[in-house]
């Protein structure tokens, strides 16, 4: 009895915050909010853990943020790769472009390997080459131990780029209908 009553009250708990702040936490996800910009704007106090993992839960749900990439567009090929030497900015700037218009920002993914090798999103790691808002963004998202993929919405293109540009081990750029991956080089 005592294990049924348990069960109803977690699922009336996930009820009320579905109602209460799960639409609202969705539809921040999509405009590119970070968790803490969302726990400014909820009008409904809802923990900050549990604004993460419905933000986080919806990432994966939606295919904003994936284990796997989707298939490329390479008819059982392989991927070809493209190698920028990134210490000319402006023509990394004009390739990005280029391919995200050629692509669709939906089919362009960003490998990111904040979770890789045990350390928590949470983790101060040494990323000085981000801003504050950057950082907010990248640490509210519970990584899991590997490497990841972000699809490259405003936001992610902005940091994706500077992971490129300082050379972060294991960031690229995947363009699923070209089935190319573009990385950095010195």
């Amino acid at each position: 009895m005592e294990e049924r009553q348990k069960y109803f009250e977690e699922a009336l708990s996930d009820f009320v915050h579905d109602a209460a702040s799960g639409g609202a936490i969705r539809h921040l996800v999509d405009l590119g909010y970070s968790v803490d910009q969302m726990m400014r704007a909820l009008s409904y106090p809802t923990p900050r853990e549990r604004v993460r993992k419905t933000a986080y839960r919806y990432m994966l749900e939606s295919g904003l943020l994936v284990k796997e990439l989707p298939d490329m567009g390479t008819d059982g090929g392989r991927a070809r790769l493209i190698r920028i030497d990134v210490s000319k900015q402006e023509r990394l700037n004009d390739c990005l472009y280029r391919k995200i218009s050629e692509n669709g920002a939906e089919n362009v993914y960003i490998s990111c390997p904040f979770g890789m090798h045990g350390t928590a999103s949470e983790q101060d790691a040494p990323l000085p080459y981000l801003n504050s808002r950057e950082l907010e963004y990248i640490r509210g998202i519970p990584w899991e131990n590997m490497l990841m993929y972000h699809r490259a919405t405003d936001r992610m293109q902005e940091i994706g780029r500077k992971l490129l540009l300082h050379r972060q081990p294991e960031c690229r750029y995947y363009f699923l209908k070209t089935g190319e991956i573009l990385e950095g080089m010195a």
